[in-house]
């Protein structure tokens, strides 16, 4: 027969491992719901990368924007380090010569920081897109613009989306995504409307290209109108990115809930790889910033973090040989060094200007470690070395003094 007073005595330890219990088996239930592949898998590991999209209006202009260039870039810095964001997309960045603006912002973010951006018109009030990331969880595979994705007039009369071709560094091995940087044309009149709801047709129709469909495809960036109506008041209410968004199978706006026009859309490769509750506007983050709508941008950065499972099929980093090059900035000559990984006889580099042209090309290389690169016939500006491998291209940026 059971001690009464032993059942008396136990019940308040009874009641607590039971509400234990309780609060555990919620948890676990709800992890379930929102990560559904959690619940089949024992030892669930992951890296979550936070990606930002921010038009930093103007930013080196110092004809319209921010009258202050270099309080605006340390806003930019300070913003950036506070939204901590593993990669942020920018919209509005001019550059030249005299100014190189990413290679200012990189430097002052620090090292473990990088950027490119491939310009579409090389001057420091210039409108063009570029993304800077961490390099121990990001690193760019190619960059350029997309210039078959609808015509110049439809792209604000040249601003074509930026492609940034990236592999996120999983566990050790390689996660490629494609980032489609855009900036739309702006205005609420119908003409602009129709800019705009054009070269969104004729992006779509080449990301349906056998030569996209099967990437993981993020286009981010200033889309100039929201993706559930339109700011444009006679032109019926529907959204110019209709396309997308009504080809549900493919593509999915994940910031289409948003009062705002700087957006995500992702291609239905990555459906299962972001996380829906951890999109927001960075508000926060700009009230940091005295005086932000007049010292650093007019718009409030958009974030979404990206979830990829360590188990997910990615690349082995072991496979990609890894590319060193030196001196940079460089005063003619530059080395480029590669270990780690096999570099086969038909790898090449190619010098590119920053308006996309061709200015030197090695041809084959030797199977050896390296070789030099010999630019100093060309004027001082920033290049970029194009790598080509048997796993791809990888591009490096290069100042010449």
């Amino acid at each position: 027969m059971m001690n009464t007073p032993f059942i008396r005595n136990s019940f308040p330890l009874i009641l607590w491992f039971l509400v234990v219990c309780f609060f555990l088996h919620n948890a676990v239930a709800q992890r379930a719901a929102s990560h559904p592949a959690d619940a089949c898998v024992e030892n669930y590991d992951f890296e979550d990368y936070k990606i930002t999209t921010w038009n930093v209006e103007w930013l080196s202009c110092l004809t319209y924007g921010p009258k202050d260039r270099e309080l605006q870039i340390d806003n930019v810095v300070t913003m950036i380090k506070t939204m901590n964001s593993d990669l942020v997309a920018l919209q509005e960045v001019g550059t030249s010569n005299l100014y190189t603006t990413m290679d200012t912002l990189v430097r002052r973010l620090g090292s473990e920081w990088d950027g490119v951006m491939v310009p579409w018109n090389a001057n420091n009030c210039s409108q063009n897109q570029g993304i800077v990331y961490k390099k121990s969880k990001i690193n760019t595979i190619n960059a350029s613009l997309i210039k078959d994705g609808g015509s110049s007039y439809h792209w604000a009369s040249g601003r074509f989306p930026a492609l940034y071709e990236v592999n996120f560094v999983v566990a050790n091995r390689q996660f490629p995504i494609s980032f489609i940087n855009i900036h739309a044309k702006a205005y609420a009149d119908e003409v602009s409307y129709s800019r705009r709801r054009e070269a969104s047709i004729g992006l779509k129709n080449l990301l349906d290209s056998d030569a996209y469909n099967t990437k993981r495809i993020v286009i981010i960036g200033d889309f100039n109108d929201y993706l559930e109506g339109t700011i444009c008041r006679t032109c019926g209410g529907v959204s110019p990115y209709k396309n997308f968004m009504d080809d549900t199978d493919n593509f999915k706006g994940i910031t289409s809930n948003l009062n705002t026009v700087d957006h995500l859309i992702i291609s239905n490769e990555l459906f299962d790889n972001y996380i829906n509750t951890s999109i927001f506007r960075e508000f926060s983050a700009s009230q940091t910033i005295p005086n932000y709508y007049t010292t650093t941008s007019d718009h409030i950065p958009t974030s979404v973090t990206f979830r990829i499972p360590e188990n997910v099929s990615v690349i082995d980093l072991p496979e990609i040989a890894y590319f060193q090059v030196f001196p940079n900035p460089t005063d003619g000559r530059v080395s480029i060094r590669w270990t780690g990984g096999r570099v086969d006889k038909w790898t090449s580099v190619d010098v590119f200007d920053v308006f996309g042209r061709k200015v030197k090309g090695e041809g084959r290389l030797p199977q050896d470690d390296g070789v030099v690169v010999d630019i100093s016939h060309l004027p001082a500006g920033v290049y970029f070395l194009k790598i080509n491998t048997e796993k791809g291209m990888i591009t490096k940026k290069i100042v010449k003094m």
